[in-house]
């Protein structure tokens, strides 16, 4: 099973935030960033822009994300195989 974790893309335009999301989550990276900029228009969508930049991880982190989630993905299946 591969195991995908959300983080910045490295190769962002600003910060990697919103191509990182569209990654993760297969979405159009055109179509966020026209939604964040409208967003933006209306006042809010900057602060949710700064909420993700801050709550998502940088992809230098990836590698210790990737190895925690298999980790944890290990431990879930060895107490199924168990009962």
């Amino acid at each position: 099973m591969e195991h995908r974790v959300l983080t910045r893309s490295k190769h962002g335009l600003v910060s990697g935030t919103l191509r990182g999301m569209a990654n993760y989550y297969h979405l159009n990276l055109n179509g966020l960033q026209l939604v964040f900029l409208i967003a933006a228009f209306f006042g809010f969508g900057f602060v949710i822009y700064l909420v993700l930049w801050m709550s998502i991880p940088a992809y230098s982190k990836r590698g210790e994300l990737l190895q925690a989630a298999q980790a944890r993905y290990q431990k879930a299946e060895d107490g199924y195989s168990q009962n």
